[in-house]
């Protein structure tokens, strides 16, 4: 008797086992109603993602998902999860964010290259480098540079990491601004608003402070 109620358990057991496979997996009472997108358009991500409305809720595969969206440059990271109570995927986008435009494209801080679907509303430095070492070298020393001081630079130009040259935009003149090595930012600042508040520098275009000590104009 105990061995029969066993193989009827061990049978229940399987059976609704199989049952709710089947109402997870094939019925209609777990299907996506909504995807919700965060951190970017929604009907482009949803696209991307292959997800349509009223497909299997079990058939949405978040690492899958993500894995697919990630293949998209300009996205850093994604979040992908499931409501089983509503039916609801959500997504969530984490897109990089540009420090620079290399080459005609977008730069971030791990020098990846890539393009954003919307462009972006940033003014950020135009870098020109002969290699993304190099470039990510010129992003370095931009972001060391005060608030105040970075927001007049046009162009960064690394001619190698220890040679940098940048183009400013002082209102009505542009300036070329030789800056040399990643070292001794303030004094060089300290010098050149120095240099270009005198008179007799008014109509001057290129500023040396590679050696703040001894600067240069032409």
């Amino acid at each position: 008797m105990i061995q029969i109620n066993r193989r009827i358990l061990s049978l229940l057991g399987i059976a609704l086992f199989a049952l709710i496979v089947y109402i997870i997996a094939w019925s209609t009472l777990f299907t996506v109603s909504k995807v919700v997108v965060t951190g970017a358009q929604q009907s482009a991500m949803q696209n991307l993602s292959g997800i349509t409305l009223g497909e299997k809720l079990a058939r949405v595969e978040p690492r899958a998902v993500a894995r697919k969206l990630q293949k998209q440059l300009w996205i850093e990271g994604v979040e992908v999860s499931r409501n089983w109570i509503n039916g609801t995927v959500t997504i969530d986008i984490t897109p990089r964010k540009p420090i620079g435009i290399f080459s005609g494209r977008f730069i971030d801080k791990s020098g990846t290259i890539f393009d954003i679907p919307e462009g972006s509303s940033k003014s950020l430095p135009v870098v020109e480098a002969n290699s993304t070492v190099n470039g990510l070298s010129a992003i370095e020393l931009f972001t060391q540079l005060p608030e105040n001081f970075r927001s007049k630079i046009e162009t960064i130009k690394a001619k190698n990491q220890d040679s940098f040259e940048l183009v400013l935009d002082e209102g009505p003149r542009k300036l070329l601004l030789l800056w040399g090595t990643n070292s001794d930012l303030n004094l060089k600042i300290k010098v050149y608003e120095a240099l270009i508040a005198l008179k007799e520098n008014s109509k001057i275009v290129t500023v040396d402070v590679s050696a703040p000590h001894a600067p240069i104009v032409k």
